[in-house]
């Protein structure tokens, strides 16, 4: 019987976030969410697992390249995670904390 390759949402996420950070671009959460098969406003809890392992695995928290259609910002959800696996991101201000996170995403895909 022929091996099937299987990939879960936050393996596609992660590849779909590495491929962003390559062309050191952002996507917004509504076309990932549909390349995903997510509603946008699920993908928070897909987003944290993403950055969970990546941090864990010395990489970049790549949620930061995800941004709102409007706000081309991420959401606040994504600060408060910033802050609380990186403490050197404690007393910084958003634009800077996502700035910096996003420079690392970005350095990681080069």
């Amino acid at each position: 019987m022929p091996e099937t390759f299987q990939m879960d949402r936050v393996d596609r996420i992660a590849d779909i976030l590495y491929g962003v950070a390559v062309a050191q671009g952002l996507i917004e959460y509504g076309p990932l969410g549909r390349r995903v098969g997510v509603l946008p406003h699920y993908l928070g809890p897909q987003l944290e697992k993403v950055s969970v392992r990546a941090a864990g695995l010395s990489e970049p928290i790549w949620s930061a390249l995800v941004v709102g259609k409007d706000t081309r910002r991420p959401h606040e959800g994504f600060y408060g995670l910033a802050r609380r696996m990186r403490e050197e991101y404690k007393d910084l201000t958003d634009d800077v904390l996502w700035e910096q996170e996003r420079e690392r995403c970005y350095a990681a895909a080069r």
